[in-house]
């Protein structure tokens, strides 16, 4: 998920491990850390990761258990964001809608919350279970008496769901965005996408301020480390390779050829085939959030085996492309051409 839309801040939330076990993947894949409130064992935890492409600037000015607040400034542009993570038990809750008012007598300008409210606002963000209006209504008041705005969400209709014996019992709406009216004048066309849900019960959300996709030109044939995965491509390589009386020129030509083919009509594209499971996995999850369907969540569960697949195909393009421990690899590749004498 990270690598596919890699955002600019990255907010990870109930961590259940320390960050230095982590510290050195963060890296890898490209984020830097700004702050981090530890979990205390299993409970709570937000990490702060900014990208390491950015060209803008972030500068913390608040913190507790359960928000980080940092300003963000690009060129003369200034604008205040903070991360949640509200507490599960609702007086504790209600102790961090006291922190946010008081935080907000200091912030001028646009200011931008995002993350796990613990919180549904109106009966249609739940089903299943009883909805609790005097909460509901407390937090409604904390939104009205500062004029924060619920962004408009696209891609689904809960973030958090419990099963019991494989039916959903309870999905709620709790990951959301709230933006003071400066923000939204601000950034008018921003939405919050709510991403599949893979390997936790809350879906993960995506804030997305728009933009073109950049322009791709041909590419030049490149082995793909990935088709090694495919069991298909060991019999193509092997069929090919001794289909030229062993000419070195000929047999890599002929590989070469039947890996465009191969790539072209069997493999296929990972990013699609990874985006056609994600588009399958929405279908799938919003068709669960009005039905209960053992039959759909057995789906759910192979095509989350399928996307795990996927992903473990893409760690080997991500190696190959960034040219890093290609040598992991290297038994495997040289077991596909046993018999050549290139260097």
């Amino acid at each position: 998920m990270i690598r596919q839309y890699h955002p600019t801040f990255l907010v990870i939330l109930q961590t259940h491990v320390p960050f230095f076990k982590l510290s050195n993947f963060c890296s890898n894949i490209g984020y830097n850390l700004v702050h981090i409130i530890e979990a205390q064992g299993h409970s709570g935890g937000i990490w702060l990761l900014q990208s390491t492409t950015t060209s803008q600037t972030s500068t913390v000015i608040d913190f507790n258990n359960f928000s980080i607040t940092f300003t963000v400034q690009y060129d003369a542009a200034i604008t205040t964001c903070t991360s949640i993570y509200a507490s599960p038990n609702h007086s504790i809750r209600s102790s961090l809608w006291n922190h946010l008012s008081t935080l907000n007598q200091n912030i001028s300008g646009p200011w931008m919350l995002i993350g796990d409210f613990n919180e549904t606002l109106l009966p249609s963000d739940q089903r299943g279970g009883i909805f609790n209006q005097s909460r509901a209504a407390t937090f409604s008041t904390f939104m009205d008496n500062y004029q924060l705005l619920d962004i408009t969400t696209i891609g689904g209709r809960y973030t958090w769901h419990r099963n019991n014996n494989d039916l959903r019992i309870l999905s709620k709406k709790l990951d959301i965005g709230l933006a003071n009216v400066s923000w939204r004048i601000a950034f008018p066309e921003t939405f919050v996408e709510i991403l599949c849900r893979l390997h936790s019960d809350h879906n993960p959300i995506l804030l997305r301020f728009g933009g073109l996709p950049l322009a791709r030109g041909p590419r030049p044939f490149r082995f793909e480390a990935a088709w090694i995965d495919h069991e298909e491509y060991a019999n193509l390589v092997d069929k090919a390779w001794n289909s030229s009386n062993h000419n070195t020129i000929t047999s890599l030509s002929k590989v070469r050829d039947n890996s465009i083919i191969f790539n072209h009509e069997v493999f296929g594209n990972i990013f699609r085939r990874k985006q056609r499971v994600v588009n399958r996995l929405k279908g799938v999850q919003k068709y669960l959030e009005r039905v209960d369907s053992l039959r759909h969540v057995l789906l759910e569960k192979e095509l989350q085996q399928e996307y795990n697949h996927i992903l473990f195909q893409e760690e080997m393009h991500w190696y190959q492309k960034s040219r890093e421990q290609w040598v992991k690899f290297g038994d495997k590749n040289s077991s596909f051409f046993p018999h050549s004498n290139y260097h």
